[in-house]
């Protein structure tokens, strides 16, 4: 099938304009042709015609006359398909192909039979003329009485309309304050119920932060007994990242309407990044990646579950890498069955016993803590590495 592109050029070509063809003879000769089996196969006889007998017209020019005479026949038999005036045209074309090959006697045949359709197609457009003036004045006459008509209608219906239009007017007035009544009414009662919302929220907040920094001051109290002068950068540097934990926690609450519910996969994240840098001399390359599908987790298990994470991370760090040029942390929390989660932590390093705790070690000492806090079971293993899984509820 032709490109419908070249059927959009050979459109383009204003067919009235014949001279402009002897320009384009070429381009003519290879796709008018085309064009007229795409538009026979379309049923689109009109353009079809159109198209042989360009192609016969441009064959004249070049004086191929039995070849133009062919397209011509073709052009002449569609045409008969069509309306008057495609057959006007090819009659025309054909006694001037003739009378260009020399042959008068069909020169002067086509040019009677042009000169009949021609007649016939004037009659076709005065018989259409006459019709539509006829028409015309038919309506003009029934758009006069109906006028006529209409006018003495005009001042009662104006009259009553004004009549309406003010009563309607006084209506939608009416409904108009009622309705900017009830907005505003509606409004405030909104104002007041996120007030008292706001209210109970920034309550619920002050609590939380209350138990929060109880825990840090019993973090606090039971760091007394492992203090000396040897470690108090690690213990204050430990608890900086605590506290970051907690506060970090309550910035996502604080810019959340529940009190109760964290973005938990971008506080975790957050978190883990925060811990790591704290440590990081960036005289070591060490990779942290974390992992979770959970959205939103309540604050009951997303602060220990941070807390733990903090321990986890800023043990790795101070302890794992130590004769390591690199490393690598692995954090993911998942929902298993059983509406169960779990929480897997590991790290390529040296390894050590989870369950043995060191005499000034503190930080073990509130992992197993927090753990019993969400009543998790753990498991570990310290094969090429660290590993510790913690399921809870």
């Amino acid at each position: 099938m032709i490109d419908q592109s070249i059927i959009l050029k050979i459109k383009q070509f204003n067919f009235t304009q014949r001279v402009n063809l002897n320009k384009n003879n070429d381009y003519a000769l290879k796709y008018f042709p085309e064009a007229a089996k795409y538009y026979v196969k379309t049923n689109d006889y009109g353009n079809a015609c159109l198209m042989y007998d360009n192609t016969s017209f441009v064959l004249t020019k070049i004086k191929n006359y039995d070849l133009a005479i062919k397209y011509s026949d073709t052009a002449l038999a569609i045409s008969k398909k069509t309306s008057v005036p495609y057959q006007v045209l090819v009659t025309r074309n054909r006694y001037k192909l003739f009378e260009e090959k020399g042959d008068i006697d069909s020169a002067y045949h086509y040019l009677k039979i042009y000169t009949e359709l021609k007649e016939e197609d004037v009659k076709l457009d005065e018989a259409a003329n006459i019709k539509a003036i006829t028409e015309k004045y038919d309506n003009d006459k029934k758009e006069a009485t109906i006028k006529s008509k209409n006018q003495q209608m005009v001042f009662v219906i104006a009259l009553l309309g004004l009549i309406v239009i003010a009563s309607v007017l006084l209506v939608y007035q009416n409904r108009k304050i009622k309705t900017r009544n009830k907005i505003i009414n509606k409004q405030l009662e909104d104002l007041s119920r996120i007030l008292d919302q706001k209210q109970v929220l920034l309550s619920e907040l002050q609590h939380r932060v209350k138990n929060n920094l109880q825990q840090v001051i019993s973090i606090l109290e039971i760091q007394k007994e492992s203090i000396d002068f040897n470690n108090i950068e690690e213990l204050v540097r430990g608890n900086q990242n605590r506290i970051q934990s907690m506060a970090l926690l309550h910035k996502k609450l604080d810019v959340s309407d529940s009190v109760n519910e964290v973005d938990f996969k971008r506080y975790i994240n957050e978190l883990g990044e925060l811990v790591k840098e704290s440590y990081d001399t960036h005289k070591k390359n060490v990779e942290l990646n974390i992992q979770t599908d959970i959205e939103i987790f309540t604050i009951e298990k997303a602060l220990p579950l941070g807390l733990i994470i903090t321990e986890l991370i800023s043990n790795s760090m101070k302890h794992a890498f130590k004769k390591r040029n690199s490393g690598r942390i692995d954090v993911s929390i998942h929902k298993g069955d059983n509406n169960q989660y779990i929480l897997s932590y590991s790290d390529n390093g040296v390894g050590f016993d989870f369950h043995t705790i060191t005499s000034k070690g503190l930080g073990q000492e509130i992992i197993k803590g927090l753990i019993d806090q969400l009543s998790g079971k753990t498991t570990t293993k310290n094969e090429n590495g660290y590993h510790l899984s913690v399921v809870f509820k």
